[in-house]
């Protein structure tokens, strides 16, 4: 057995409370009728991250383990038909994994119509993954393994201290104190330490952000990488220059309080690494910048700066402060971040989550893969967020909304239409 991460864990708690698990999607063109399940099952069985399930300790005294397991029955889910417009809106309502203990699952959707960039009936394939086996770097490597895109990330998880759950548990009961007292020494340094720099200043809600439930929606708009790369921007910049010339209008906020939550990746030195190593950073869009060259050059000076931070002696060592909590606290935090009422103002009005899925040498059925995309998840913060995803040279911007600005959404995209066009 081996010992889930604190990072790993703090997923896998959350998980409880409301849904984050991850959706990859992947449009193939279907120039056959190879049925793809049998080479969905050969590909899973060379990932050894697909052969994992959770075993957990009572009352949550020591964080879960990961524990071999053969694949599911139900791991890959077929249906066959309907439209583009059909297939998204079937994803707001897959039920959580939490709710069967899997880990993971793949759903296919064969002759599908209308799908961008695909001539003819196209096939879809979604990877629907739990956030505790990894973040967006990871699972992307796990599911380009799974549509033939070259060898899986090999496990570097811890081994367990102990096997047995229920010893685990009455051991880690007794080493409540001195965890804690390690924990609170490190916090201490780290305040003593001082901060790196400030972050910046949050800014009030829009109608964006403390929206409870409603209806969901999602939509995708692929455009070439190009498109987002003017004046020498990456992809990531580009699309937030893009979307600092839609989003205050739609939300009907100043454009100088034009932000976004951007999920950074760590250069984490922790050993064993966590599965997920990322942290989200408040970005200005500086969208009362008209000339698009000094607004990308600012997002790019505030994203250096935000790695900076995140990447300083002090952030780390406030990190390894956290793993060193309780695994019973941590995942209390958990239960009581769910329950936290809905915020008065945010670090950004959007959640961006942008992911470079590789080499567009994805096949499945005989079919080539045409784009990806991928739909970060909701929260009482925002009900609002984009994900970019890029494979080959199609980066597809992806929106996925609830409640009142789930009904606007059409007209969200068609603004975004005419920005990245």
């Amino acid at each position: 057995m081996y010992s889930m991460a604190p990072a790993d864990a703090a997923m896998y708690w959350a998980g409880r409370y409301h849904a984050n698990d991850q959706f990859l999607l992947f449009a193939f063109d279907a120039p056959s009728a190879v049925d793809p399940i049998p080479e969905i099952r050969r590909r899973a069985a060379a990932v050894p991250d697909l052969h994992l399930d959770v075993r957990e300790a009572p009352g949550d005294l020591d964080f879960p383990r990961w524990t071999p397991a053969q694949i599911r029955d139900d791991a890959i889910v077929t249906s066959t038909g309907g439209e583009w417009a059909d297939v998204l809106a079937s994803i707001a309502h897959i039920e959580p994994l939490h709710a069967s203990r899997a880990l993971w699952r793949v759903h296919v959707i064969d002759a599908v119509a209308g799908v961008p960039r695909v001539d003819g009936l196209g096939r879809i394939a979604i990877l629907q993954i739990s956030h505790a086996l990894g973040d967006g770097r990871r699972v992307s490597a796990i599911a380009r393994s799974l549509f033939g895109g070259g060898p899986a990330p090999f496990p570097s998880d811890a081994p367990a201290v102990v096997d047995d759950p229920r010893v685990a548990a009455m051991r880690s009961a007794m080493l409540i104190g001195p965890h804690l007292a390690r924990a609170t020494a490190r916090g201490l340094s780290v305040w003593a330490a001082g901060d790196p720099g400030p972050e910046r200043a949050d800014v009030p809600i829009t109608r964006a952000n403390g929206v409870i439930g409603g209806d969901r929606a999602l939509r995708t708009l692929t455009v070439p990488a190009q498109r987002l790369r003017s004046g020498g921007a990456s992809v990531t910049v580009g699309a937030l220059v893009g979307l600092a010339d839609v989003l205050p209008a739609f939300l009907g906020a100043p454009r100088r309080d034009a932000s976004a939550e951007l999920t950074v990746a760590l250069d984490d030195d922790r050993r064993p690494p966590p599965r997920n190593s990322f942290q989200n950073v408040g970005i200005g869009l500086h969208a009362h910048v008209r000339d698009r060259r000094r607004r990308a050059e600012s997002i790019a000076d505030e994203i250096a700066r935000a790695r900076t931070r995140a990447s300083s002696p002090v952030r780390v060592a406030s990190r390894r402060a956290a793993d060193s909590a309780p695994a019973v606290l941590a995942a209390a935090a958990a239960r009581l971040t769910a329950d936290v009422p809905p915020p008065t103002s945010v670090s950004g009005w959007t959640v961006v989550s942008s992911v470079n899925r590789g080499a567009a040498d994805l096949t499945l059925g005989g079919g080539r893969v045409r784009f990806t995309a991928g739909f970060p998840a909701l929260s009482k913060a925002h009900a609002l967020t984009h994900g970019v995803h890029g494979i080959g040279d199609a980066v597809t911007i992806s929106v996925h909304a609830s409640g009142p600005i789930a009904a606007d959404v059409d007209g969200y995209m068609e603004a975004l239409a005419c920005v990245f066009g």
